[in-house]
């Protein structure tokens, strides 16, 4: 049987590679790659594959000791942990209550209404499975953990209890909700206050004046001090200061602050990408004219070099030898944007004290800007979209040569996420991410629910919306097929669709702009695509001559000053409704389109 550590490449000098797929515990260590390869030089098979078999026991070895060099839970670690858990809920909270009508004793009631609903709906989870549960929140500590170097061992006594006081806090933010809500005069202090008394451990101390919490009171957890291995950051020479270290810690209070994996990842491997050209110097020895250096070696080098077969087994200083013609090269707009995330990873060094100036700051290249933008589908695109016949045999109908049925699991995805964005301006996560809880009734009237919650998110806090389900929605049978999906004990509208790095949209993305637009030639690049359903809505709306605030209302963009200190929620919800039906698209066989 073939060793799954060597790969033969043809296209890359007929040699075969060593790979080695990263264990998921240790992926934070290699900058979030999931599997590296080493080119062996070699095309003869035999030989390969002692070479192979050789340095799969060396790697192994040097996982092992990574995994050595790793602490266990410490009790300062949790209370670290606890603390930003219990400042994000508070945060919470308070998103909760700037999106309540306070002015208004219905808008009140109403808000109150539903923090009671999630209160019961998490606790009835708790009590009738509450193993699933435990398994959510258990993936959300390892992440933490892992973020932090520290052994995440599920079975172990420790890691149940931060679990358990995890789950805690999750009950708590209730009460806090209600608290601001009726405006009892709590502050974030008293907040602070309750969860110290409820967990039992002295997480504030600078709050208040009464003793230490007796010791007893303290959950005992044992720490093994971090072991120094031959590849752990922790070399005796380091300082706190070298770009390595500092960018270490970086990251780690950037997943603290709960910033998403992939946009940490991305960051990480710009910041690794300028100490490979500058070196791993003192962060104060920085200067514009290494930043200047950084940047003429950036226009030397190919675009997604590491993702290249072609490029990636070659050293920068290869690829600046190679001369590459200026179209095989990174665009200015490219090098802008890394400039961009090493200038943020500057201001960080300023406010630690660890350099006096940013040196990236106004480092930037001068860009004639030529971006074009995402266009709205006009009426002509649509009616070629919406060909009932077309557009069904490539959604519920759809099938692929891969499926000897012939079906795929997403057609009813397919089906609706089209539909629902131009009737919506829900951008494609935003629907794709939807929870059957997230579409409810009020004042008779069904919505559209955009929240941030555990198990969705928005892109701004402009994006926490309610938006009303158009007619033609409800004539095409939403509800009807909302209603079936509850009674079938389903948790997501589109309960079908798996969740990747960048949420649940991406099957959705693909199927439209890779395959089905192109097929009635309507997609273009950036141009037309599947996210363009909100563009197309929101142009109905302006043409329609809808308020620009209900737009905004609609939408989920920013509101102007008055409106977003003063205007709290201004339109009813026979408002909201009124306005959305406005928008209908002319000549579409909508009868023909019902399921």
């Amino acid at each position: 049987m073939e060793s799954p550590c060597l790969v033969y490449a043809p296209k890359s000098g007929n040699t075969f590679y060593f790979r080695s797929k990263i264990p998921c515990d240790l992926r934070n260590h290699f900058g979030g790659l999931k599997e590296f390869r080493v080119s062996l030089k070699c095309n003869i098979k035999s030989k390969a594959s002692r070479i192979v078999r050789s340095l799969h026991k060396i790697v192994s070895r040097l996982y092992d000791q990574i995994r050595q060099g790793m602490k266990e839970l410490d009790i300062e670690e949790i209370k670290e942990i606890l603390r930003v858990e219990i400042r994000k809920q508070i945060l919470h909270a308070h998103h909760v209550y700037e999106g309540t009508n306070r002015w208004e004793e219905e808008g009140i009631k109403s808000s109150l209404q539903t923090i009671a609903e999630k209160e019961s709906n998490l606790k009835e989870t708790i009590k009738s499975d509450l193993r699933f549960y435990q398994g959510e929140v258990d993936e959300k500590l390892v992440a933490i953990l892992q973020s932090l170097d520290i052994q995440s061992n599920r079975n172990s006594v420790d890691f149940k209890r931060l679990r358990n006081l995890f789950i805690d806090l999750y009950l708590m933010r209730h009460d806090w909700m209600r608290e601001l809500i009726k405006q009892t005069g709590k502050s974030d202090d008293d907040f602070k206050r309750d969860a110290q008394t409820k967990l039992g451990l002295e997480l504030f101390p600078e709050l208040s004046n009464d003793p230490v919490l007796n010791q007893t009171n303290t959950k005992t957890i044992t720490v093994s001090e971090p072991t120094k291995t031959s590849i752990s950051p922790l070399s005796s020479h380091a300082s706190d200061e070298i770009l390595s270290v500092s960018a270490s810690t970086y990251f780690q209070r950037k997943k603290i602050g709960g910033k998403r994996i992939k946009e940490i990842d991305s960051d990480r491997n710009i910041v690794a990408e300028f100490i490979e050209i500058t070196g791993d110097i003192d962060f104060s020895l920085l200067s514009k004219k290494m930043v200047s250096n950084y940047i003429d070696v950036q226009t030397k080098l190919p675009p997604n070099r590491r993702k290249s077969p072609k490029y990636r087994d070659s050293s920068i200083q290869d690829l600046v030898d190679l001369n590459l013609p200026e179209d095989k090269t990174q665009t200015p707009l490219n090098i802008n944007k890394k400039l961009t995330k090493l200038s943020a990873f500057g201001n960080w060094g300023v406010k630690q004290g660890l350099i006096s100036a940013n040196p990236f700051r106004d480092m930037k290249l001068e860009v004639k800007k030529s971006r074009t933008q995402r266009q709205p589908f006009t009426l002509a695109e649509l009616k070629k979209i919406l060909k009932p016949e077309l557009y069904l045999d490539n959604t519920i109908n759809y099938s692929h040569p891969i499926y000897k049925s012939g079906g795929v699991k997403n057609g009813l995805p397919y089906y609706w996420v089209f539909i629902l964005g131009i009737f919506s301006g829900l951008r494609t996560n935003e629907m794709a991410q939807m929870r059957l809880e997230d579409i409810k009734k009020e004042s008779n009237i069904w919505f559209l629910h955009v929240e941030e919650s555990e198990q969705t998110r928005v892109k701004t806090l402009n994006a926490i919306r309610k938006v009303p389900v158009h007619p033609q929605l409800i004539d095409l049978g939403f509800i009807d097929y909302v209603s079936d999906l509850r009674q079938r004990k389903k948790d997501r509208v589109f309960w079908e669709l798996t969740k990747t790095r960048d949420g649940y949209a991406k099957h959705l993305s693909r199927h439209f702009n890779e395959k089905y637009l192109r097929a009635v030639g309507v997609w273009e690049r950036t141009v037309k695509v599947l996210y363009c359903t909100r563009h197309t809505f929101i142009n109905a709306l302006y043409q329609n001559k809808v308020d620009e605030n209900v737009i905004k209302a609609l939408v989920g963009h920013e509101k102007e000053f008055t409106m977003k200190h003063y205007g709290g929620e201004p339109f009813s919800p026979d408002r909201l409704l009124q306005e959305i039906s406005k928008v209908t698209y002319k000549d579409i066989k909508w009868d023909g389109l019902k399921i």
